[in-house]
């Protein structure tokens, strides 16, 4: 067979053709998740986080989370919560959230033990309601 332009461009086009191919197989094996799967709803209560958000800039720069040996430590400011929660939230896999009550010990410290969480990066979201008054804070936080 004589390999001329026409040949030439036949097997472009076809070689073209099947990488189009295997980029589109390959992207509809790929999982995506919407970040949160309420997100309509709690969209239209956002001026509510928004409230309190500003609720709680006071404690901003008070809470402080780090990693020790065994455990994650979150040390909170001289709070009094009524009730809270604290999500450690995964962008990526929202499988490996996890969601813990308030409660810390005297010294206003709470830890979690490292078993809990997959390394990567979290989204520490923290509410809490004190004298019916509600509170948000969130912080990015990389376990690694």
């Amino acid at each position: 067979m004589k390999w001329n332009w026409g040949s030439k461009l036949l097997i472009a086009i076809i070689i073209f053709m099947s990488f189009i191919f295997v980029l589109v197989y390959l992207t509809t094996k790929i999982d995506t998740n919407l970040v949160e799967k309420d997100y309509y709803p709690k969209g239209l209560k956002y001026q509510d986080r928004i409230d309190e958000i500003k609720n709680a800039k006071p404690y901003k720069s008070s809470f402080k989370i780090f990693k020790t040996e065994k455990a994650i430590a979150i040390q909170f400011p001289a709070i009094q919560p009524d009730s809270g929660t604290i999500l450690f939230f995964r962008p990526s896999h929202t499988q490996y959230d996890r969601l813990f009550k308030i409660d810390f010990d005297s010294t206003f410290l709470m830890e979690f033990p490292k078993s809990e969480f997959v390394k990567g990066k979290y989204l520490v979201k923290i509410s809490w309601s004190e004298n019916g008054k509600q509170y948000y804070f969130e912080k990015p936080f990389n376990f690694n």
